[in-house]
């Protein structure tokens, strides 16, 4: 294997076919991990019997854990390195390796947030030099890390280019043009618009995004207070602060489904808020977002609260507005947990 050492680190919870496909995936890769970190958010979908039907793991966890529970054991990689696997009479077409896996079982789910900062946080004191992030619905390309490394250079948070899984030309996420700031839809426009292979100062974590242990050692590990929706964007902006450096890199591609959160219309005006209409996920994205905005782009917090007032005022919703005025103040001032009111 290389001198470098590189983990991928998958968030999963209760969705064991995307699991398996993401993770057959990771084993295709042209540059071989080195290892394997499997964070699963205490799913009951039997994902540690498929990973124990498919060798990832040597044993199941046991029950009525109180605590992460880790399980490592080595898997058996086939490569193919030229020729056909079918043919085994021509020498040196396929080569094995042993891959360390960890899998860890959370005691409870912890949220995407709370998943990625156990994975980070484990990944790094094992000593790897760099973290590949994904979630269990993601599709890296098979050059796809090789691509990554290749262009490490360009800095410590290296993201892939994020692609629809059903429409392989369009972009799931959004980036916006260096040159005129408008919105990148496509695959081709992101070529148009890189430089040297890459998109700087933007990316789309955690989807294929590579990190150094440089940058965790300098900015620490993703905020698992914020449970989901907003985790990434607050590591990206200490990532972006850290003068370390953040891009897209455009030949590593990665396919995940396609953004699909719903923006709604703020009456005589040409602005529009993020509402889901589920009460969970609406009150972790305001409290989110107003305390990103309150950290690191103080200017834009009241403009970030009244867009939500404005639009209540116009579309009376007293569950809307109640969710909207405990979350912003959550947000505003550091409270944290109380997402479970609202499972």
């Amino acid at each position: 294997m290389s001198e470098i050492k590189v983990c991928a680190v998958v968030v999963t919870y209760n969705r064991k076919e995307q699991l398996k496909e993401c993770l057959k995936a990771l084993l295709d890769q042209t540059r071989p991990l080195d290892a394997l970190l499997i964070v699963d958010n205490g799913s009951t979908d039997n994902t540690p019997e498929l990973l124990l039907e498919q060798a990832y793991i040597d044993h199941l966890p046991k029950n009525d854990i109180t605590a992460p529970y880790l399980i490592s054991s080595i898997k058996t990689v086939r490569k193919q390195v030229g020729g056909h696997l079918q043919d085994e009479s021509k020498q040196e077409t396929y080569r094995d390796y042993d891959l360390n896996v960890m899998y860890v079982r959370m005691h409870k789910n912890t949220g995407g947030a709370g998943g990625f900062h156990e994975g980070v946080k484990m990944g790094y004191e094992l000593g790897n030099d760099w973290l590949w992030l994904m979630d269990d619905d993601g599709l890296p390309d098979k050059d796809a890390l090789s691509n990554l490394l290749r262009n490490k250079s360009k800095g410590n948070f290296l993201n892939a280019l994020v692609l629809d899984v059903e429409e392989r030309d369009k972009l799931s996420f959004s980036l916006f043009s260096p040159k005129n700031k408008l919105p990148i839809k496509t695959k081709s426009e992101a070529f148009e618009n890189s430089e040297d292979g890459a998109i700087q100062g933007q990316a789309n974590p955690f989807n294929g995004t590579l990190i150094s242990n440089t940058l965790i050692s300098k900015i620490g590990l993703p905020m698992k207070e914020m449970f989901i929706w907003g985790d990434e964007a607050e590591y990206q902006e200490r990532a972006m602060r850290s003068g370390l450096g953040v891009a897209t890199i455009i030949s590593a591609i990665h396919y995940h489904p396609k953004a699909r959160t719903k923006q709604l219309e703020i009456p005589i005006t040409s602005l529009n808020i993020t509402w889901s209409g589920i009460p969970f996920k609406d009150y972790c994205n305001i409290r989110n977002t107003v305390y990103i905005h309150k950290k690191y782009y103080k200017k834009s917090v009241l403009t970030t609260m009244m867009k939500y007032l404005i639009f209540f005022a116009f579309k009376p919703n007293l569950k809307g507005f109640g969710i909207w005025f405990n979350a912003t103040f959550d947000g505003l001032f550091n409270r944290w947990g109380r997402e479970k009111n609202y499972l």
